[in-house]
């Protein structure tokens, strides 16, 4: 069945578990970028670690370096924080992990909801 032939409330059901699907996937693609910054922020912490152990430096900038090494640090645990709480929400949001059994089936192909009303024509 063609999602244009679909009843309104069908196709409105149907529109916004496709919505679901796209804010997921966008949600675990910033999660992703999360991990790339983590990676970026404990390598400069990790350069900042190696340089500080350089010998030939002033006190000052053994502190500099020292300074950036924490700063850097803390910034990647937090990105790493970030990641595991978007991935946790895109997981939450995705109607295929957590939907109910009619967004799943609609998702699938196209299809009239089961609206499981008791009482039709107004009875």
């Amino acid at each position: 069945m063609s999602a244009d032939t679909l009843t309104t409330a069908s196709r409105d059901f149907f529109e916004r578990a496709k919505s679901k699907v796209a804010l997921s996937i966008a949600v675990s693609a910033l999660g992703l970028a999360f991990l790339g910054f983590t990676a970026y922020a404990g390598g400069e912490a990790s350069a900042a670690s190696n340089l500080a152990d350089a010998s030939g430096l002033s006190s000052n900038e053994n502190h500099a370096l020292q300074a950036i090494q924490g700063g850097s640090g803390f910034a990647s645990f937090l990105f790493i924080l970030g990641f595991f709480l978007l991935i946790a929400a895109a997981l939450y949001i995705s109607p295929f992990v957590t939907g109910s059994a009619n967004e799943k089936k609609v998702l699938r192909a196209p299809q009239e909801i089961d609206t499981g009303m008791l009482y039709q024509d107004g009875k």
